[in-house]
């Protein structure tokens, strides 16, 4: 079977980008954490893991992430606060904001989210791993909320 242009496999990410992209994917329900983490990992990227915003800030300190993937609610630390202490601490790092209750009354998500989106609970795998291409390879659309559905 033929790939199309915009296709790539596992193997060919791999051979034409390099070492795969570090992915931190923080989330307090354990089994929401262990499918997003092992659906990132079979699309080769590298997966860390965190149960909460602060264990999450935590691990975006002491390593290097391409991309936060954290829900909203969580405790210790929630998803917003935590996007507050990642831009003033660590601007240029991408983030996926995933929720069943996306803060979409606050002012600010907009901003915390650059560069990002956003993410509202159910989503599939497929929504989750386009999210991910768009934030880690930019496209010229504007990012913001999407509701999957």
């Amino acid at each position: 079977m033929e790939n199309s242009p915009t296709q790539t496999t596992t193997a060919e990410r791999y051979e034409s980008a390099g070492p795969p992209d570090r992915i931190l994917v923080a989330d307090d329900d354990e089994g929401v954490r262990d499918v997003l983490a092992s659906a990132l990992r079979r699309a080769a990227y590298r997966v860390g893991c965190a149960h909460d915003g602060e264990a999450a800030w935590e691990a975006l300190s002491a390593n290097g992430y391409d991309l936060l993937i954290t829900d909203h609610e969580m405790p210790r630390l929630t998803g917003l606060e935590l996007l507050r202490r990642v831009r003033d601490r660590k601007p240029g790092v991408p983030v996926i904001l995933i929720s069943g209750t996306l803060p979409l009354d606050e002012p600010e998500l907009l901003r915390l989210i650059e560069p990002g989106l956003a993410l509202e609970k159910p989503f599939s795998l497929k929504d989750l791993l386009g999210a991910v291409r768009r934030v880690i390879v930019p496209s010229p659309s504007p990012a913001g909320p999407i509701r999957a559905g």
